[in-house]
């Protein structure tokens, strides 16, 4: 069937171990919206997403998404697609628009990591002039960034840098400072990160 205007679209937990159980919601999606859920799996690459479209199913951070699958015409999927951002390696890192910064040490084969989101890191511990996020951005700034991608998932630019053993010593010297008491017990916790990666959105 050709693509509709608006996707009738259900989702639910993905918890296939209460499966019966999972409450349905039902919800009118535009081909944009949906497409914005499509991408954070497929990444910009028409053949994946047309193949999404087409099977009628995603998943989507905690959620899978179902609906009755369709086909999409070259010219409708590439003008939808145009609509969303591409990569662009000569986008410089922006500190206001950081959204996280996530730490991962060498540890084989899947690194431990910890994200350190801006909600959290820039409320200021009482009696201290500034908050964990204003130093982590000044540590971000003064590294050498590389631009890594752009993240349909997080809506956002990925960069990324490796932290030296001073890094690593500020990170904690300043987290028992300066960084809310859960965040601080977080970033103590031993390990010994080796890199960081930040998001930043678009305006």
């Amino acid at each position: 069937m050709p693509e509709p205007q608006v996707i009738a679209v259900r989702y639910s937990e993905d918890l296939a171990q209460y499966a019966d159980l999972r409450p349905v919601v039902r919800q009118a999606m535009t081909l944009e919206e949906l497409l914005g859920l499509v991408l954070a799996t497929t990444g910009k690459h028409p053949g994946r997403v047309r193949a999404h479209l087409r099977s009628g199913a995603c998943v989507y951070n905690i959620y899978r998404y179902w609906w009755e699958g369709f086909e999409i015409d070259d010219a409708t999927l590439d003008a939808a697609l145009t609509r969303f951002p591409d990569p662009d390696p000569a986008r410089r890192f922006q500190a206001a628009a950081c959204l996280w910064v996530r730490l991962a040490d060498e540890q084989e084969p899947k690194p431990h990591t910890l994200t350190v989101e801006r909600a959290e890191a820039a409320r200021r511990r009482w009696f201290r002039p500034e908050s964990y996020w204003r130093f982590l951005l000044a540590l971000v700034t003064s590294k050498g960034l590389a631009y890594r991608d752009y993240s349909y998932y997080h809506r956002a630019d990925l960069y990324r840098a490796e932290l030296t053993a001073l890094d690593r010593a500020l990170l904690l010297h300043q987290a028992r400072r300066l960084a809310p008491r859960a965040l601080a017990e977080r970033l103590g916790r031993g390990f010994e990160w080796v890199s960081l990666e930040a998001a930043c959105t678009r305006s």
